[in-house]
């Protein structure tokens, strides 16, 4: 069992599933595995992509609200709440992308005598600095594609071209990254109440910024869903 699949599984056996929806909402939770990109010095065709020597994995989370809104996640912390049902005192699973929500949330697993919340995130990209979340459009799911742009101010804390120790770098560029997600057809599994359920798929992205022409990259990718709350920070 790898690292991933073992993360997997004790996210799915600390943070177990609600009744079952029937539909895609949920925190999904899955890798990318880039391994084409296009090359910047053809002389005949930049937008071809080729494969790579090397294939790169980046970490993806996204969410699908119950009203079927659809958010990349960059971190998200498990958690859980008292509440009221029936007249008794039940324990209700959270998932909060905003950190100053945190204190109002109890945790879930113990951790130096004291129960903590399980905290999820991606190096792979970032928001702008008031964001914890970007919306996607399109539609989740088997045969269909979602996508969303992300823009990186000149002035964004994380921007590649800021330097804080060379004065000519105080400043970035504007990166924008378009971003797409296009579902298979044909899956494993078509239904959504399987315990297991995953999807797989090619993700794709054009950066432009870095270079003087577009950087394009792809690969498949597989997520998987480790809960089923349908909504953020509530």
């Amino acid at each position: 069992m790898n690292k991933n699949s073992f993360f997997l599984l004790f996210c799915l056996l600390t943070f177990p599933l609600m009744a079952y929806s029937e539909t895609y909402q949920g925190l999904w939770i899955g890798q990318v595995e880039l391994n084409k990109v296009n090359d910047t010095t053809s002389q005949t065709s930049t937008d071809t992509l080729q494969p790579v020597k090397h294939v790169f994995d980046i970490t993806v989370l996204l969410h699908v609200h119950e009203n079927g809104s659809i958010s990349l996640l960059k971190e998200v912390t498990m958690m859980q709440k008292s509440i009221q049902q029936d007249d008794q005192e039940v324990v209700q699973r959270v998932l909060i992308t905003d950190d100053r929500l945190l204190p109002e949330y109890d945790g879930i697993i113990r951790r130096d005598g004291k129960l903590v919340g399980i905290r999820l995130g991606s190096l792979a990209y970032d928001f702008p600095a008031d964001q914890t979340h970007v919306s996607l459009s399109g539609t989740f799911g088997a045969g269909n594609s979602i996508e969303t742009t992300l823009t990186m101010d000149e002035d964004h804390p994380t921007n590649p071209f800021r330097h804080l120790y060379h004065p000519d770098h105080k400043q970035g560029r504007q990166i924008t990254r378009q971003i797409q997600f296009s579902f298979d057809s044909n899956q494993n599994t078509t239904n959504p109440d399987d315990a297991n359920f995953s999807l797989t798929g090619v993700y794709s992205e054009s950066i432009s910024g870095l270079h003087k022409i577009p950087l394009k990259i792809s690969g498949p990718f597989t997520i998987q869903r480790i809960s089923e709350v349908g909504k953020l920070n509530e």
